[in-house]
């Protein structure tokens, strides 16, 4: 399987108004957390599952493991 390319989905996200605080909020995590993923960190499972589930809600995808940006 494909490993998940967080820097894009944050990226998106923000393109579509969704601010870092807001992906900080919906992960269960600080904002540093989300720009050290964006710079190429992983997340931990359950804080990458809430911010997949951040971006399928936003970008309108379904099935999440199919359609999500990966490397």
């Amino acid at each position: 399987m494909n490993r998940v390319a967080w820097f894009r989905v944050i990226a998106d996200l923000e393109l579509r108004g969704v601010t870092l605080r807001s992906q900080a909020e919906a992960a269960g995590v600080s904002v540093g957390t989300i720009y050290y993923w964006k710079a190429g960190g992983e997340p931990r499972y359950a804080s990458g599952e809430r911010l997949i589930g951040l971006y399928t809600e936003t970008i309108g995808i379904e099935p999440p493991r199919l359609t999500m940006p990966s490397t």
